[in-house]
């Protein structure tokens, strides 16, 4: 019964490829809107040259997005995947380089335009992580001088007060441009997702401490670390020992891979939110633990509320009631109902998979989160 029920899902998930994605996907967006209220959410993007990352994606049509990018090919290339989205208007491509302050300063744009940085990478004193990298990813590199602004102008010159979520992915330069943004949107920032780099390659970059250090003097809190790892490659074949030594696929979870860099996500702490008692803040909060799925933070945010007087009961009620739907709706599958038929199918599956098949853990089993 659970693997019909599965297979039900499944089918269903594909017919929805046409007329009913679009009637889903604009339900998705009125659930956003009902939890924002009549205000608007601002998101910037620094370092946008791929394009949304996925789990931003459910916010067209709901926040107004600014994606920065210093490469004028990068900024076609978002302009054009803009037109076809469901509300074109809402996203704004800059062609912007940011860094802790205005001024000149030396671009290396590489090969790719995801490698671009203000950082010079320096290959010769980092011979370790050398070995990981395929140096024609990056050059040969042209040096450019530039101006470059604070996130601060940049807002100000946007005509833009506030700034609720933003994500950095500069090639190492992410903390100098949180620096650059003036105490009164830095106080009031909800979410920060930045790349960290665990090598050497630009030895100019901020570490991790540094920038947990800043963002918690800022009032936000370390809430995820999203890993990112590298195989040990052979002639820039990341595949090699996998496939050719020990004779299993390149993503086998038997052959563990280097912690090469990670997106870390830091959330204003709730406290400071509830004890400024700004509904409408706390409404755009809501939804940016929903870009990352923290429903059940969303959903503890509000019962505090409605416990602090802040939200109405009434008003408390509708809000938990939008952030369990959304829920549904962006996420709910058969497998992953609370069912006893559903737990036995789990357990079946938990059963037979590898024991070094990981979770959350890269070489040894382990359900997530504990147990």
């Amino acid at each position: 019964m659970a693997l019909l029920q599965i297979f039900a899902e499944l089918v269903k998930r594909v017919l929805r490829i046409g007329t009913g994605a679009g009637a889903e996907a604009a339900r998705i967006v009125a659930i956003g809107r009902e939890i924002l209220g009549e205000q608007k959410i601002v998101a910037v993007d620094v370092g946008a040259a791929m394009g949304l990352l996925p789990h931003w994606e459910w916010l067209d049509g709901i926040a107004t997005i600014y994606q920065v990018e210093p490469r004028a090919d990068a900024c076609r290339t978002l302009e054009a995947q803009n037109a076809r989205r469901q509300s074109p208007g809402m996203y704004h491509v800059v062609e912007a380089a940011l860094a802790e302050r205005g001024g000149k300063a030396t671009l290396y744009v590489s090969s790719a335009p995801t490698g671009t940085s203000l950082l010079r990478p320096d290959p010769v004193s980092s011979p370790d992580c050398c070995d990981y990298v395929d140096l024609t990813y990056l050059y040969p590199i042209e040096e450019r001088e530039i101006e470059v602004e604070t996130l601060a102008t940049l807002m100000n010159r946007l005509g833009e007060q506030q700034l609720d979520l933003v994500k950095l992915d500069v090639q190492g330069s992410e903390l100098p441009i949180l620096r650059g943004l003036d105490a009164a949107r830095a106080n009031n920032l909800l979410g920060v997702e930045l790349e960290i780099g665990l090598h050497d390659f630009y030895p100019e970059q901020a570490g991790f401490c540094d920038a947990m250090q800043f963002l918690e003097k800022q009032g936000l809190e370390l809430f995820d670390v999203r890993v990112a790892r590298v195989h040990r490659p052979f002639q820039n074949d990341h595949a090699y020992y996998q496939r050719r030594v020990f004779s299993v696929y390149a993503n086998s979870p038997t052959i563990s891979a280097r912690i090469w860099e990670f997106d870390a996500i830091f959330f204003r702490r709730k406290s400071t939110l509830l004890a400024q008692r700004d509904s409408r803040q706390l409404r755009r909060m809501l939804l940016v633990y929903c870009t990352y799925n923290y429903f059940s933070e969303a959903y503890s945010l509000v019962e505090k509320a409605e416990a602090a007087a802040i939200f109405p009961r009434d008003e408390g009620q509708q809000l938990k009631s939008a952030i369990v739907e959304l829920h549904r709706r962006r996420h709910m599958r058969a497998w992953l109902a609370d069912t006893p038929q559903m737990e036995r199918w789990r357990r079946l599956m938990y059963r037979i998979a590898p024991r070094s098949a990981p979770r959350w853990c890269q070489y040894m089993y382990q359900s997530y989160p504990n147990g």
